[in-house]
This record gives C-alpha cells, structure tokens and sequence, in this order.
C-alpha cells in the first residue's frame, strides 16, 4: 500500500536511503515464512551492505514461542525459532566471535519471551520485543529510525530505548497505550536469568 512498491505478490528488494526508495531487484513468488528465503536474505545484506554495526528487524504477526513468526499470507509459512536460529547459523556460523547484530527485534505479537532470546543469543547483544499482543499501531519508524540517523553510531541498548519510547509516544496519541508492551533485553543477561 505504498507508492512506488508493487502490490503483484512478487518479493522486491528496495534500498530506502536520503533518495527515498530505489529498486534493487524483483525476486517473483517467495514465501516469507521459509527459511531459505530468511538465509538469502540475511547473506545479501552481509554480503552487499557491510557494517559495523547491525539491526534486524521482524515484522509481521507474532505467534510467539510455540507459533513463530512472520506469517506469508500466500503460503501460510511462518518462521519458527529453529528456523530463525537456522538461518542465522547458515550465514553467520555458529557461535559467532561476536554476535553480528547489535540488535535483533520483533516487531510482532508475543515474541518477548526466554525462547525467543535463547533463539538468537549468539547472534544478536541486544532483542527488543513485546511479551503480549501488539496494537496496532506497530513500531513508530519515524521516530526510531530518525534517532538512528542523528546517531548512527547508537549501540543496541540505546536504539532499543528509542524503539520503546517512539512507540509509547505512538500508543498515546492513538489511545492505545494501556495495551502497549516492549522490552528491550540485554542478551548478555540471558544465562543468568
């Protein structure tokens, strides 16, 4: 729904940067909820768009531990945790040297929990994600990633805070802010929790 973004079912690839979206290319029918097609995504950007530092974001409904996430309508695919760690693991080894996302986040229902973490702890220092049902609203994009912009620099722990008070600010204007819930957590965290 989106100008410039075809709506024909096939799966495009865009670079969104200080010229809006630029086509990068047209990859016809891919199902979303498969891992092959997480794995070649996950190597393009490693591969064509090095960084020092890396986000990865989710998005789409969230069934949780036991449902996965990021449903294709068109398939009725989801990612399960296996399969998100499966896809990490093709491109970045396992047990990485340091985890190559600075954060990993869920911008889906029901993805905060222990599993979810334990699912990219070699991969990622930092998850943000909502332990109940999202609004719809979603994540405020303009908010966090205009702070990203002004601080490209910003560590997981500070992007994640900014995620969560974008889309707070977002809730409240929508007046669904007694619904919103998101965490930012500290992987490192994980074996003592």
């Amino acid at each position: 729904h989106t100008d410039g973004i075809p709506g024909n079912g096939a799966a495009t690839r865009f670079l969104y940067d200080e010229n809006g979206l630029t086509k990068l290319a047209s990859l016809g029918a891919q199902s979303m909820g498969d891992v092959a097609t997480l794995t070649d995504f996950l190597r393009f950007g490693k591969e064509q768009y090095p960084a020092d530092h890396r986000v990865f974001v989710f998005w789409d409904h969230g069934g949780g531990s036991a449902v996965g996430v990021c449903a294709d309508e068109r398939t009725g695919n989801m990612l399960r945790l296996n399969d998100i760690q499966t896809a990490l693991t093709n491109v970045y080894g396992s047990a990485p040297d340091a985890p190559p996302f600075e954060m990993i986040g869920f911008d889906a229902c029901l993805m905060a929990s222990y599993e979810t973490a334990a699912a990219i702890e070699d991969y990622a220092r930092y998850m943000v994600a909502s332990e109940e049902v999202e609004p719809h609203t979603g994540w405020s994009y303009d908010g966090w990633v205009g702070a990203l912009a002004k601080n490209p620099a910003m560590g997981g722990a500070g992007l994640g805070e900014a995620i969560c008070d974008s889309f707070l600010a977002a809730c409240e204007e929508e007046d669904v802010a007694e619904q919103a819930t998101l965490s930012v957590i500290d992987i490192k965290k994980l074996p003592a929790l």
